[in-house]
């Protein structure tokens, strides 16, 4: 993870800690790393003002390169951003309105990795390997970037959950492993 990417992520978990906003256990609902408390609003669109906004903007340059101006105001520009966001995700309605399944996504995007909620071990293989891998790397683990758990990642993960006592040190790559991993790598 680049410096500017850490410093980002731990400002942002900073917020949510800040914010009161769950940050993982329990219910799925609650396993989201909201990036700001929407419930205020319910929706922004254009017209709106404030910090949300300001926020939401940040993740857009971050995840869609968007290069809008982060003054907290949801003009043309913010719209044509939030409406480029959702049309890469097949679940979002395309109305350039940033309700509660567009901020769902983006704060997915901006605030963990990318891991599959597939349970990964010995034998699998695909992109959502490939994506542990690369987590791995990051931690500075040795592993090659294949998409093949073999050996050397299973010992990964094993070392990986070595470091923390509530994981099982199974070598598999689980729901609570994940979470774990998740948040090491956004902090």
């Amino acid at each position: 993870m680049k410096k500017w990417q850490k410093i980002s992520a731990a400002i942002v978990t900073a917020t949510i800690l800040a914010a009161g906003v769950p940050s993982g256990v329990g219910a799925q609902a609650a396993s989201v790393p909201y990036i700001f408390d929407l419930s205020q609003s319910g929706t922004l669109k254009e017209g709106s003002r404030g910090e949300n906004v300001k926020i939401m903007q940040r993740g857009l340059n971050r995840e869609m390169g968007a290069e809008l101006t982060e003054d907290g105001i949801f003009g043309p520009n913010t719209k044509t951003a939030v409406l480029a966001f959702q049309k890469t995700k097949s679940e979002l309605k395309n109305d350039g309105i940033y309700g509660p399944a567009t901020h769902k996504a983006l704060s997915i995007e901006v605030n963990t990795w990318g891991f599959s909620n597939e349970v990964l071990k010995v034998g699998s293989r695909g992109e959502a390997v490939k994506i542990l891998q690369l987590g791995l790397k990051d931690m500075s683990y040795n592993v090659a970037v294949d998409g093949v758990y073999g050996p050397q990642t299973r010992d990964a993960v094993i070392k990986f959950q070595e470091r923390f006592p509530s994981l099982a040190n199974d070598g598999i790559f689980g729901p609570r492993t994940k979470e774990v991993m998740d948040k090491v790598l956004n902090d």
